[in-house]
C-alpha cells in the first residue's frame, strides 16, 4: 500500500521516509532518454540551477510529450522531492473523480419541533455540508471569485487583498427563507450539525470543519492614514462574540510596517503596531478556532437581522446535545436550503490560490463518499487509490496530507509527469487544466514573467515548503512548479521542475526561486 499513515514520534517517521526514499531510488527506473531540447535550452536549464545560491540543492526536472509521453529533458526525475503544495493536484483530482466537476454542496435548515402559529417551538438545525465558499465568493454567474494573493495566506504573504464578497450572505439568505417560511420566533435553541466528517486540527493550517463562514477566519484590513495619525482599522465578519480593539499609527512613507494581531479572551482581537504611510491596505486574519460555535452566533444573528426572534442567547457553544442520532431529516422539515455553484469552482480556488485548507477538505470530502468520517485516515487511501489509477508508481509517492503541508511528502518528477498526463485523458481535465495558475496572468503565477513570451501558454501549480530552525536560521524546502505547457510550436508537454533545501534569508530569495522555475519553463516552451 503507498499510503503509510501518520507515523507516530518523529524517530520512528524519519526512519520509515528514508527507508522509503532508499527503496524507491534503487527500484527507481533507469534515467530517461538523453535531452532532446535545442541546445540553447539546455543550456538555460543548466546555467540556471547551478547558480551559487543553489550549491548545496538539489533540482529534478522533467520534460515531456503530453500525447506520447516522450521524454525530452530529464535530470534527476526519479529521485524524491518533498512536493509542497503540488500534492493539491492529487486531492482535488480525488474530489473530481468522486464527486464530479458538478456536483454543488447543498446547506440546508431544518425545524426541530411544531410550529404554533408564527413559533417554533423547537430548534433551527443547520446542516453543514463542507461547503468552504458558503457566500462569500460566490458570483452572480455561477462562479467564485478569488484574488492572486488570498486572505488565507494574510499572515504568511504581502499584497494580499480581500475578494468582494459578503461572508455572511449565505446566512442571511438562508434566516430570510426561515422567516418566508411564516417563521418569526424560535423558542428552542439553533444547532450546527457538523457531523458530515470529524473536524480536526490540521498542524499548522488549523481546523478543517464541514462548517464554514468567512472561511473560519475574522479579516482585518488596516488602511494608513497621514504620517502621525491613526490608521483605520476595519474587521469582517461582524460576529458575536468577537470585537475590536485597534491603535495603529501611521509612520513616514518609506517606514517599516510592524503589526501586531492577536487574539485575547472571550473574542476581543487587539491590532497594534505602526503603518507606513505608503503602505497601502495592510491584511491580517485571525483563525476561527471553534467553527461550529461561531456559525451558530453568526446565524443566530442573521436571523435577528430577518425578523427572527430567537430565545436562545447568540453566543456559546454550539449545543450538538440537542442533534437527533440520524443525520436524515424528514424532507418536510425543511425550511430553508443553500445551493452552492459547482464543484469545479471549488477546485480552482485551491489551485489558483494555493489554499490549504480547502484542499485538507477534498481529502475529507473523499472520505465521505467512501461512506467514512476521518478525514486523512479513511481519504488519504481514497487518494492513493486514485493517483495510483492515474499512473503514478506505488513507490514514487508518498502522500500524508492533501495540500503538500506534511513535510513527510514525497514524490518524484517522473511520477508527478506520469499523473498529469493521465489526467489529460479524464472527463474532468478541461476544468481541472483551466483551475491551475497560467504564467504571467494569474493564481500564484501571476506576477511570474509577466513580459515571456511563455506567459499565458504554461498552467502550473506551485508549490512552496519552509522551516526555520531554532536558531533563526530558514531553508526552503522546497519550491516547485508542476503542469502543462503549450510550446511555441503548438505542441502540447508536462513539465516539472523541483527544487528542495535552499538556505534564505528574505521573502525575495523564494521569489528568486519561482523565477528561475518560469524560466526554465520559459525556455522549454520557446524552444520547440
Amino acid at each position: 500500500m503507498r499510503h503509510l499513515g501518520r507515523v507516530r514520534g518523529r524517530r520512528a517517521g524519519r526512519t520509515l521516509l528514508v527507508l522509503a526514499v532508499v527503496v524507491a531510488t534503487v527500484g527507481a527506473l533507469a534515467a530517461a532518454a538523453p535531452a532532446q531540447l535545442p541546445p540553447d535550452a539546455v543550456a538555460t536549464i543548466e546555467e540556471t540551477i547551478a547558480q551559487s545560491r543553489y550549491a548545496n540543492s538539489t533540482w529534478g526536472i522533467q520534460v515531456e510529450d503530453l500525447a506520447t509521453g516522450e521524454v525530452v529533458y530529464s535530470q534527476n526525475a526519479s529521485q524524491m522531492f518533498i512536493p509542497g503544495s503540488i500534492f493539491k493536484n492529487f486531492s482535488t483530482v480525488s474530489a473530481l473523480k468522486a464527486y464530479g466537476p458538478d456536483y454543488q454542496f447543498r446547506t440546508p435548515v431544518y425545524r426541530r419541533g411544531d410550529v404554533d402559529g408564527k413559533d417554533l417551538d423547537g430548534d433551527l438545525v443547520l446542516v453543514a455540508s463542507g461547503d468552504f465558499s458558503f457566500g462569500l465568493r460566490d458570483q452572480p454567474d455561477g462562479t467564485l471569485a478569488f484574488t492572486d494573493f488570498d486572505h488565507n495566506e494574510a499572515n504568511n504573504i504581502p499584497g494580499v487583498t480581500l475578494v468582494d464578497g459578503n461572508p455572511l450572505s449565505a446566512l442571511n439568505q438562508l434566516a430570510r427563507d426561515v422567516k418566508r417560511r411564516g417563521i418569526d420566533r424560535v423558542s428552542g435553541d439553533v444547532v450546527i450539525d457538523d457531523r458530515m466528517f470529524e473536524s480536526y486540527d490540521q498542524e499548522d493550517d488549523g481546523v478543517i470543519s464541514p462548517i464554514w463562514v468567512n472561511e473560519n477566519v475574522i479579516d482585518i484590513q488596516i488602511e494608513p492614514g497621514e504620517p502621525g495619525e491613526p490608521a483605520t482599522v476595519e474587521w469582517r465578519p461582524h460576529v458575536a462574540p468577537y470585537r475590536l480593539n485597534a491603535n495603529v499609527e501611521t509612520g513616514a512613507a518609506g517606514s517599516d510596517t510592524e503589526l501586531t494581531v492577536d487574539e485575547g479572551e472571550g473574542g476581543r482581537i487587539r491590532v497594534e503596531g505602526a503603518i507606513a504611510a505608503d503602505a497601502g491596505t495592510v491584511v491580517r486574519n485571525v483563525r476561527v478556532e471553534d467553527p461550529a460555535s461561531f456559525a451558530r452566533s453568526a446565524f443566530i444573528q442573521a436571523l435577528e437581522r430577518a425578523g427572527v426572534e430567537v430565545d436562545a442567547p447568540v453566543t456559546g457553544a454550539n449545543p450538538r446535545k440537542l442533534l437527533p442520532n440520524s443525520r436524515d431529516y424528514p424532507a418536510g422539515d425543511r425550511l430553508a436550503r443553500h445551493v452552492s455553484p459547482p464543484l469545479s469552482e471549488y477546485v480552482k480556488v485551491v489551485l489558483k490560490v494555493s489554499y490549504n485548507r480547502g484542499a485538507h477538505l477534498m481529502v475529507c470530502l473523499v472520505a465521505v463518499d467512501a461512506g467514512d468520517r476521518k478525514c486523512v485516515e479513511d481519504g488519504i487511501p481514497v487518494v492513493d487509490e486514485t493517483i495510483g489509477e492515474l499512473g503514478v508508481p506505488e513507490r514514487q509517492a508518498l502522500v500524508f496530507d492533501g495540500a503538500g503541508s506534511d513535510d513527510y511528502d514525497r514524490v518524484t518528477p517522473s511520477a508527478m509527469n506520469a499523473f498529469l498526463r493521465n489526467v489529460s485523458q479524464q472527463p474532468y481535465a478541461p476544468v481541472f487544466r483551466d483551475g491551475l495558475p497560467v504564467l504571467g496572468v494569474d493564481g500564484s503565477l501571476a506576477t511570474t514573467l509577466t513580459d515571456s513570451p511563455a506567459a499565458g501558454n504554461v498552467q502550473a501549480k506551485t508549490g512552496t515548503r519552509a522551516t526555520t530552525s531554532p536558531d533563526g536560521s530558514t531553508i526552503l524546502l522546497a519550491q516547485t512548479l508542476t503542469g502543462y505547457m503549450t510550446a511555441a510550436d503548438g505542441r502540447e508537454l508536462v513539465a516539472s521542475a523541483f527544487m528542495n533545501n535552499m538556505p534564505i534569508t528574505q521573502i525575495e530569495d523564494v521569489l528568486d526561486v519561482f523565477a528561475d522555475e518560469g524560466e526554465i519553463f520559459a525556455a522549454v516552451q520557446q524552444s520547440l
